[in-house]
């Protein structure tokens, strides 16, 4: 029987030879599903119950991925299915892997350890984890929520992040089996805080001021919680600076009975200087089209037209609707066209 350690050493390797051939910028998160096409598999989705994604070998090789998961998890079912072609496995038809990355691992078949360790190291190499942690600001992972939204900056399941930070030695084994004992829809409620979730498959994106600008890949239905210090008694606020017609403000702290489960009281009350963490909670439209727009927000004097903003924070939002049946090419496109 391969071991866990085994596997990551072969597919470490794999994965490396993979970003070599295409040439792939380990400075971003790995868009695995250019990858998939280039190397000439078909890649669809569709509606699958209880599995997350099946691999079918021959000379036309296909993945196929759950369409109703979220985009997070698709692509980290996509990096493992991928493995199981880099190894050349036979036909494999995979359950729910966020549920199984929390049971015991150890009795996986060979083949499943290859192809998890090989989506783990394809889609989250050290380099590329640090080029995150760092663009989002952390230092060091400490708690689930900086794993939660590591995890949506590299475009993988939660639970996958955290066994990785593991693997990479940029957390503790011990603080890792805490953190994926851990429910994912538990911390997307953290974030919402008393505001109720409206489909647990939508991913929730929490940023706060420690960086300026972010950058995100949302599909309709997603949220947005932005946490950003303001002093209310100087009457420079945080707003919103014209909505885009595709995001909801379902919430803000300053006008709502509302405040992330991000903060205690207690934490609130020794904020030196009378700051206090201003959030709003946003959700992209549900009918939403794919489109790109930057979200800005502006600290300042609202009620004062001649002051001038003190500050300002900004989110590069790229909205694209889930993905149905399969994916064709351009090339393909125009010969059908």
């Amino acid at each position: 029987m391969t071991t866990w350690a085994e596997a990551h050493r072969r597919a470490g390797v794999l994965a490396a030879e993979l970003h070599s051939d295409l040439d792939i910028d380990l400075d971003r998160p790995v868009d695995v599903f250019d990858a998939v096409r280039r190397l000439g598999i078909v890649l669809a989705f569709r509606p699958l119950g209880r599995v997350s994604g099946l691999y079918l070998p021959g000379d036309t090789p296909g993945i196929m991925l759950h369409s109703g998961h979220p985009r997070t998890r698709q692509r980290y079912t996509a990096g493992h299915e991928l493995g199981h072609h880099r190894f050349g496995h036979a036909a494999e038809l995979d359950l729910d892997l966020e549920s199984l990355l929390r049971t015991q691992v150890e009795r996986w078949p060979d083949r499943e350890k290859e192809a998890e360790a090989f989506g783990a190291w394809f889609l989250m190499p050290r380099r590329l984890i640090r080029a995150g942690l760092a663009d989002l600001g952390i230092a060091t992972v400490k708690e689930p929520i900086d794993v939660y939204s590591l995890s949506l900056w590299l475009g993988t399941s939660y639970t996958a992040t955290a066994r990785q930070l593991a693997t990479t030695r940029l957390a503790s084994e011990s603080d890792v089996a805490s953190w994926v004992r851990i429910p994912p829809k538990d911390i997307k409620q953290i974030l919402v805080g008393n505001t109720m979730l409206s489909d647990v498959r939508h991913d929730v994106w929490w940023f706060d001021d420690r960086t300026k600008n972010h950058s995100v890949d949302v599909r309709p239905g997603d949220q947005v919680v932005l946490s950003l210090g303001e002093i209310p008694s100087s009457g420079f606020m945080w707003r919103v600076l014209d909505a885009p017609s595709e995001v909801q403000i379902l919430a803000d702290s300053a006008t709502h009975e509302w405040e992330p489960g991000l903060f205690s009281p207690e934490s609130l009350d020794e904020l030196a200087g009378d700051s206090c963490p201003r959030a709003f909670l946003l959700e992209i439209n549900r009918d939403a089209r794919t489109t790109s727009f930057n979200l800005t927000l502006v600290k300042d004097q609202s009620w004062d037209r001649a002051s001038s903003p003190t500050d300002y924070f900004e989110v590069s939002v790229s909205i694209h609707p889930p993905l149905l049946g399969v994916q064709l090419p351009p090339e393909a496109l125009a010969l059908h066209a």
